[in-house]
């Protein structure tokens, strides 16, 4: 039983290096992290507020180091 199994499996593997190739790529992205800027860039104005990009980072929350989204603030004049 297990030598016809070793058959099988070894038929379908010269098989499968047999079949043709496609001309087309297949890929795909894995991305860790978080982007540098979603979508106005490091900065933009929005009704006379200037809003800054904060990037992403590690933190705690509930006794748990999870990652935080980066997001966009505004930043207020200190005078």
């Amino acid at each position: 039983m297990k030598h016809k199994l070793a058959v099988l499996l070894a038929a379908l593997l010269c098989a499968g290096a047999l079949a043709p190739m496609t001309t087309q790529a297949i890929g795909f992205n894995i991305e860790i992290g978080d982007r540098p800027y979603y979508n106005h860039g490091p900065w933009y104005y929005n009704n006379g507020v200037r809003w800054y990009w904060a990037p992403g980072y590690w933190g705690w929350r509930n006794h748990h180091r999870v990652w935080l989204n980066g997001h966009y603030g505004p930043r207020y004049r200190h005078w």
